[in-house]
């Protein structure tokens, strides 16, 4: 009877590793600037990049849970670390803006969708009883991951260049992932029952009210994390510092998440949450400078910590375990499309205009209208 607990441990241990390694993707603004030199693009084709591979994360996470009943879990584990280092050396040798796409865009992105939609999911199996405080735990460790990169390539990059430091990243990813792979073993996903009703598609509106409120939601962070260092050097800030930060943040959203699940209503996160991000984005576009911005990313970025930890809870609650792959991966679409429309729209934008302000008040907008929807949606359940 000592043996299960034990296993779920070290399997939630593994999965928060396998996390953490997987994070790092969010510490691309660090790349952004020498990518832009050493490329010679643009701010908009640079952060294009970006915006693919959360574009290819998504993609993973929509169709990976198919796969978990089907391969074991420490080779889930090692087909994502693994692709996910193939992906940043392809990446660090790039001379040409299709090779950086094709290694981080393409290949990183789609390892690191399957890593973090088999690591929710397992995290969730391994201590059914906490489900959602367990899937916050690696939500939270996604964002850490960037903020250990943020702290440990800064240097690297400033000096080396951004391709000693996608090396650099490439091995940490690889390490990691052979330890969680270690960790979480070999046991598979148990097949599901048949979903219910709501998970196969009669349930459609209210998957579309969480897909709306989702998308709005992260829209701002997405946005924030995809451009830290850019949007904090402009104003007179340390950039790299701001990756590190915003991360931290992030993590710290995360981890708050966790604590508070079961003791705070879900529809009062799910309204409060944008609601801050509105207050704080419309600020960073209305006062940018040194110390306001100083506030206004990391800010951004706790509250988006905090939102992605919350929906996958949301999910479930509605769904069940059985239906909550299906309808997470549907859901999860939704932070696709801000990835895709928020960094990469930020980056034309700056082009166009020289700045921030705009991309800044737009994120505002999207984020007091998912408040909107949430307030409806998020609150049938989970009071």
């Amino acid at each position: 009877m000592e043996v299960e607990p034990r296993r779920s441990h070290r399997t939630l241990v593994g999965c928060v590793l396998l996390s953490g390694a997987l994070g790092t993707i969010h510490a691309w603004s660090l790349f952004l600037r020498p990518l832009e030199a050493h490329l010679d693009v643009g701010r908009g084709r640079t952060s294009s990049i970006y915006s693919v591979a959360l574009l290819a994360i998504t993609v993973a996470v929509l169709v990976g849970h198919r796969l978990f009943p089907r391969l074991p879990g420490g080779g889930v584990t090692l087909l994502s670390a693994g692709g996910g280092t193939l992906g940043l050396l392809v990446a660090a040798g790039a001379d040409s803006w299709p090779t950086l796409l094709a290694g981080y865009g393409v290949l990183f992105g789609l390892a690191n969708g399957l890593g973090y939609a088999f690591a929710l999911q397992r995290a969730a199996e391994a201590d059914p009883d906490t489900g959602g405080r367990a899937m916050a735990l690696v939500t939270a460790a996604y964002a850490l991951g960037a903020a250990t990169a943020g702290v440990g390539l800064a240097g690297v990059v400033d000096v080396h260049g951004a391709g000693r430091g996608l090396r650099v990243l490439a091995l940490a990813v690889g390490m990691a992932g052979a330890a969680a792979a270690t960790l979480v073993g070999r046991n598979r996903s148990p097949l599901p029952d048949r979903p219910s009703a709501s998970a196969t598609g009669v349930d459609r509106r209210g998957l579309f009210r969480f897909w709306l409120a989702y998308g709005l939601a992260v829209l701002a962070g997405l946005t924030v994390l995809g451009h830290a260092a850019a949007i904090v050097d402009q104003v007179g800030g340390t950039g790299d510092a701001a990756v590190t930060t915003a991360n931290f943040a992030s993590a710290a959203g995360g981890l708050s998440v966790a604590a508070a699940l079961g003791r705070t209503s879900h529809r009062r996160l799910a309204v409060g949450l944008p609601v801050a991000t509105s207050v704080l984005a419309s600020a960073g576009a209305m006062v940018a400078t040194a110390p306001v911005t100083a506030t206004v990313v990391p800010g951004v970025a706790l509250a988006y910590g905090s939102i992605i930890a919350l929906y996958p809870a949301i999910v479930r609650d509605r769904y069940g375990p059985d239906g909550y792959p299906a309808a997470y991966g549907r859901v999860f679409t939704a932070w696709g499309v801000a990835g895709l429309v928020g960094p990469l729209g930020a980056g034309t934008l700056f082009d166009a205009t020289g700045g921030y302000r705009l991309p800044l008040l737009l994120a505002s907008v999207a984020a007091a209208a998912s408040a909107l929807v949430a307030r409806r949606e998020a609150g049938r359940r989970g009071d």
